[in-house]
């Protein structure tokens, strides 16, 4: 049977466990600290890991417990106590770094010297392999503390201080957050989603200028790190510290742009289904012709009969997933908005704030792909080489939606289903593809006027929002009130996450090569793709992709995605002449 909240047993009973663990990491780092010079290499490395492993304990308790309850303050506080913690251990990790870099041997020589040390193969990898930026000093020791205490700021304004305004729904009036406006838009008129619409933006607007002053100091402070570091700019770093080259991030945006007109040509065929000379951007939301509600219980047994084609270990894994109290499944008073996986070794978890609309069941498929391939890797490696690329990791859940995708379109009972499936797919694509390099311009444009030491004002990132949306949304009417939007994109704050847009679009396209392969049973892919899952942080990040025949460096992946989109387009188009 499934559990449907978090189960923390595995971390700590209770908080008085929780505090004891607190005390003595504290105390042990404290040890370490005055005992560092006089162990080896190996034993630095063992209990800095064994240490990171109990601080990722205590950081992801607190996490959840206090997303549970963004209005505690004691939890923000013991957060931001994990975070100086941290800190020390970081500090810690830096000294061990500097006596492999203070060395001239290669990760073969280490070994040779000491065989211990092969299972830190990766780190010594990682270390030697970013040799020249392996940097750090006072600014960057206080830029990196100060970001997680931007992200606290952004949350308890978003989720706690934020007043919202309401609409009348069926004789109720409804606070426009984001689960609200995403429940509800499916389920009303055209002219109440513009309504509600109106609402969220002008509640977004009312703490425009205090998120937006957020967001400059967060691009400083990032910036300030690369900088110190040796870097030109933070897109560098990002993507030296992923160890991927400029080839990925030139393709995407050349081929995403180059394709911009088949953008045009879904919209012009919403207005033919929709039957409107003008479209809005909240007529995109849903489809018309199609709705279906669907229980938690409903989504979890339509995503495993889809999922049965991963074989079964898959669905074993599966199952460990939702019987384990991995998913906090419903909204609750006080709770963190929308949905995510938070990567732990310990075991994954979820947060979801699921209603019962359709769409759900992709977020349900969505978030169990980023647990299983947690546990899959926990199943084969230890901790040093659980944690990976953040490049590599949008890859499992886009393919569980994409197969799931699949199996709905193939098992839809009516036109109108399909049609309403298909729509998900180009969606999907759009939203994970064209909207994330829509998002990833905003971003690098600002990134851009802070290395050019330009000024940044709340008005130019609206309206540099406002021109993006207008360009990737060809053919729609966008509201000014719309350039408030930018707010709602949590990975402009969250943590040490810096152009992670990128890497939805490079997911999803990833993604679609293996699922279409696993469908047509092509190359052998289940048994790459399930080996695929495995590997973690166990070898180099595009090492991990050729597991599966992907180079990722040539154009070729970005166009075949988008001729997959192409004939999701021709499909689509066909049943709305055929209607």
């Amino acid at each position: 049977m499934e559990v449907l909240e978090w189960k923390f047993d595995d971390f700590f009973q209770n908080e008085e466990s929780f505090f004891k663990e607190l005390e003595f990491v504290k105390k042990e780092l404290s040890l370490i600290e005055n005992n560092k010079k006089e162990d080896s290499l190996y034993n630095n490395l063992k209990k800095y890991y064994d240490m990171s492993y109990r601080v990722e304990k205590l950081c992801t308790y607190m996490t959840l417990k206090s997303d549970l309850d963004i209005s505690n303050q004691t939890y923000i506080a013991y957060k931001n106590e994990i975070n100086r913690i941290q800190g020390i251990l970081d500090k810690f990790l830096q000294s061990i770094n500097q006596i492999i870099l203070s060395s001239s041997d290669t990760v073969d020589d280490f070994i040779k010297q000491d065989g211990n040390l092969r299972k830190y193969k990766m780190h010594l990898y990682e270390v030697l392999r970013q040799k020249k930026h392996n940097i750090t000093n006072g600014l960057i020791e206080q830029n990196t503390l100060l970001i997680p205490k931007i992200n606290n700021l952004y949350s308890i304004i978003q989720n706690s201080e934020l007043e919202y305004k309401s609409v009348d729904i069926n004789g109720s009036m409804v606070p426009m957050n984001s689960s609200n406006y995403e429940k509800y838009s499916s389920m009303v008129s055209s002219a109440t989603r513009g309504k509600m619409l109106e609402a969220y933006m002008e509640s977004l607007g009312s703490v425009n200028k205090s998120i937006s002053n957020l967001l400059e100091l967060r691009l400083q402070l990032c910036f300030g790190i690369a900088k110190e570091k040796g870097y030109s700019s933070v897109l560098e770093q990002v993507l030296e510290e992923d160890d991927l080259s400029m080839d990925i991030i030139t393709n995407l945006k050349e081929s995403t742009n180059s394709h911009l007109p088949l953008l045009e040509q879904y919209y012009s065929l919403k207005k033919k289904e929709l039957n409107k000379d003008k479209i809005y951007s909240y007529d995109l939301i849903s489809s018309n012709q199609y709705q279906r509600q669907l229980s938690f219980g409903e989504s979890l047994d339509i995503v495993k009969k889809a999922l049965s084609v991963l074989g079964k270990d898959y669905l074993r894994v599966l199952d460990q997933v939702l019987q384990e109290g991995v998913i906090d499944v419903y909204p609750k008073k006080n709770k963190f908005t929308g949905s995510y996986h938070w990567r732990n070794y310990t075991k994954p978890m979820i947060l979801m704030n699921y209603t019962d609309t359709f769409r759900n069941v992709f977020v349900v498929a969505h978030e169990l792909g980023h647990a299983v391939n947690g546990y899959k890797i926990k199943e084969n490696h230890p901790f040093q080489d659980f944690h990976f690329s953040v490049f590599l990791s949008e890859i499992a859940s886009k393919t569980n939606e994409l197969i799931l995708g699949h199996y709905l379109i193939t098992h839809a009972n009516s036109k109108e289903e399909k049609l309403y499936l298909l729509e998900e797919q180009i969606t999907t694509f759009i939203q994970s593809v064209f909207k994330q390099v829509m998002h990833f311009e905003f971003n690098e444009t600002l990134y851009q006027k802070m290395e050019n030491q330009e000024m940044i004002r709340t008005d130019d990132m609206n309206e540099l929002f406002y021109e993006l949306l207008r360009k990737y949304f060809p053919g729609v009417e966008i509201s000014k009130k719309e350039m408030y939007k930018w707010q709602t994109r949590l990975h402009l704050f969250y943590d040490q996450y810096r152009y992670y847009n990128f890497q939805y679009a490079t997911g999803l396209l990833i993604a679609l090569k293996i699922a279409t392969d696993i469908i047509n049973h092509k190359n052998n892919m289940l048994e790459k793709y399930l080996d695929f899952l495995t590997t973690g942080g166990s070898m180099p990040t595009l090492d991990s992709l050729k597991i599966m025949g992907i180079d990722f460096s040539q154009k070729e992946v970005f166009e075949d995605g988008f001729q997959y989109f192409s004939q999701l387009l021709d499909q689509y188009e066909k049943l709305i002449l055929e209607n």
